[in-house]
């Protein structure tokens, strides 16, 4: 997937995540969403209910343990959002 794609994925997550926080933030790729962005974990929940109607996707909640940074998140969301051929494995390696 080219730059101008990530990019996307990237500032409109960045949007959400200024809309969803309770104080002013200024999101960077690689602000981590508790420590530094100081959500907490209904939040993140929060932000996973927007992202999946902004994307139109279903986030997997396991799939939140490995997330901690903006940069995570929009690759996360990204994978989910790609299109994959019908009764493809959703982890399936296909060649580009």
């Amino acid at each position: 997937m080219d730059n101008s794609s990530s990019d996307q994925f990237e500032r409109e997550t960045i949007d959400i995540l200024k809309r969803l926080s309770r104080r002013p933030i200024e999101p960077a790729p690689d602000s981590e969403l508790m420590a530094d962005l100081g959500f907490d974990s209904l939040q993140v929940l929060e932000l996973v209910g927007e992202l999946e109607d902004h994307f139109n996707i279903a986030v997997p909640l396991n799939s939140l343990t490995h997330i901690r940074t903006v940069r995570q998140i929009a690759a996360e969301v990204r994978k989910l959002a790609s299109p994959r051929p019908a009764g493809a494995p959703s982890q399936a390696g296909t060649p580009s």
